[in-house]
């Protein structure tokens, strides 16, 4: 009877994650916004609350390849600095996964992708998440790069507008002719034609645009 009953608890600790079971709950806390049929507009056409929209969507641009997910886009995306391009959820569109969860959805791709009764082949033990998968101050390590940079911040700075009016802010942006800047004294983040800038203003704001390190941090 011991017996039996150890064989049964080996094989329910051994089972597969399932999607709808393990990680569907995850993407409805922090994804549904733009994935879901409750989003005003599907994100890529991509939903998760759709066992087979997903599933039909694993192969496009490798969004999920089942055995490999350091290879899949999908992890790829909730795992990438939030101020790059591409990070999911976007920069102030929603609470990014925690450790716990980006491990899940890991181990997930790892053992096969299990949804909707498909389940594809499952990864080499070599490359297990559970063993190689690393964080450090919340952010994943790789063997490759180390630790990931942390986002730079721009510096405050004087800002004077063409009427000789000077804010301290913080430089986010140019686009469209308008700049993006981070007030000191409130926080708020106002934008602000460049044409009502003073020469000066105006000057160090095209030459911060043209960084591509600032770039990388646009909203």
């Amino acid at each position: 009877m011991k017996l039996i009953l150890l064989f049964s608890f080996t094989v329910l600790s051994a089972s597969a994650l399932d999607y709808k079971r393990d990680v569907m709950p995850i993407f409805k806390e922090k994804c549904y916004d733009c994935h879901s049929d409750n989003a005003k507009k599907v994100k890529g056409g991509l939903r998760f609350d759709d066992e087979e929209n997903f599933y039909k969507r694993f192969a496009k641009n490798d969004v999920v390849i089942p055995g490999d997910w350091d290879a899949s886009f999908l992890f790829v995306t909730i795992v990438r600095p939030e101020h790059e391009k591409g990070a999911m959820p976007p920069k102030n569109k929603g609470e990014r996964l925690t450790e716990k969860e980006v491990r899940t959805v890991a181990q997930w791709i790892h053992e096969g992708a299990k949804i909707d009764g498909e389940k594809g082949k499952k990864g080499s033990d070599e490359l297990d998440p559970e063993k190689i998968l690393k964080f450090k101050d919340g952010r994943i390590v790789t063997e490759q790069f180390g630790p990931a940079p942390k986002a730079l911040e721009p510096e405050w700075g004087e800002w004077t507008n063409a009427k000789g009016i000077t804010i301290t802010a913080r430089f986010r942006g140019l686009s469209k002719g308008k700049v993006s800047l981070e007030l000191k004294k409130t926080g708020k983040k106002v934008a602000y034609p460049l044409e009502q800038l003073s020469k000066e203003s105006q000057e160090k704001a095209k030459k911060l645009g043209g960084s591509s390190e600032i770039k990388m941090m646009e909203k």
